[in-house]
Formats: structure tokens, C-alpha cells, sequence
């Protein structure tokens, strides 16, 4: 398991970001990657374990995002904000930024999104800032004092109640949820 946090520079500007991008408790993701110049597409993946890939478009130097459409909506949104992660993580000079350049790419295969699932500082901090970006924690922590459950709070975030869970366990070191 790899255990990191989000530098602050990095918290910082997603703060300033997605600032005035949510309705409610909900990130707009289409405002944020207008925002970012990045184009998001639903995708019929010929390896069906793809959840999500970030690719340069050789025309327009342009980012695009493709998210496997036979996914469940919920696990579309989180993955569409991991595939942001991997960006504003190049955009930061962080662990993302040497693949992009590289390849001009990151494919994402399905996965739990569990912190043992993840296998690279690059991976750990996409989802780390898909986490912050969809369920902010100054927000997490007011729907805690309000006595929301778990499955309360994924609703209004619009995650998967497994991905809220982590994102309570990340925020709250000593939280045990069954």
C-alpha cells in the first residue's frame, strides 16, 4: 500500500479551481474541464479492462478523456476525475508529468481504486486529487458534523458509497467502517 497526501501547492489549486463549480455538494466535471481545456468522451474500449484513458491530441495539443461508457455512472465520475488527476498533476510538475510527456498518454484499467490496488506514485495521486475534487474536505467534514452516514454523503457527492468510504478512512485516521 502506498501512503501518501497531496502536497499543499497542489491542494491549493484545486481549491482555486473548482471554486464556484459546485451545485450543492456536486463537482460540475464538465465546467471544471472547459476550465482545464480538456474534452471528455464516453468510449467503447476493445480491452474491456480499461476504465479510462488521457490521451494528447496530436492535432490540437489538447488533452482528451476517454471513460469506458459501460461503466456505472457513478464509477464514470470517479474516473473522469481521476483522468483530471493525472492532468493537474502534469500541470503541477508532480508524479503524472513524466508519463504525459513521454507517452502522451495514461491508460487506467479497472480497479477498486483501494488504496492496495494502486501501484504507483502517479496512480496514488490521481486518485488522491480525483478524491479531493469530488469530495472536498471541508465539505466531507460539514456533512460529518451533520450526522450524514456513508451512504448519505456518497449521495450527495454522487460517488459509489465504497469510494466515500475510502475518502472518510483517508480523512479520519482512526475511522472503522463496516
Amino acid at each position: 500500500m502506498l501512503k501518501m497526501k497531496l502536497n499543499s501547492e497542489i491542494k491549493n489549486y484545486i481549491i482555486e479551481l473548482t471554486t464556484g463549480l459546485y451545485k450543492g455538494y456536486q463537482l460540475q466535471l464538465d465546467e471544471l474541464s472547459k476550465k482545464l481545456n480538456l474534452r471528455f468522451f464516453l468510449a467503447d474500449f476493445d480491452d474491456k479492462k480499461i476504465s479510462g484513458v488521457i490521451i494528447k491530441d496530436e492535432k490540437t495539443e489538447f488533452y482528451n478523456i476517454y471513460v469506458n461508457r459501460k461503466d456505472p455512472p457513478n464509477r464514470r465520475r470517479f474516473t473522469f476525475a481521476h483522468e483530471i488527476g493525472h492532468y493537474i498533476s502534469f500541470k503541477m510538475n508532480s508524479y503524472s508529468k513524466d508519463e504525459l510527456i513521454a507517452n502522451e498518454r495514461f491508460e487506467d484499467y479497472a480497479m477498486s481504486f483501494r488504496h492496495n490496488d494502486v501501484h504507483s506514485k502517479a496512480e496514488t495521486e490521481a486518485n488522491q486529487i480525483a478524491a479531493e475534487i469530488l469530495m472536498p474536505e471541508k465539505m466531507v467534514k460539514d456533512l460529518v458534523k451533520q450526522g450524514l452516514t456513508a451512504e448519505e454523503m456518497a449521495d450527495q457527492f454522487y460517488v459509489s458509497p465504497s469510494a466515500m468510504i475510502i475518502r472518510l478512512q483517508t480523512l479520519y485516521d482512526n475511522l472503522m467502517i463496516t
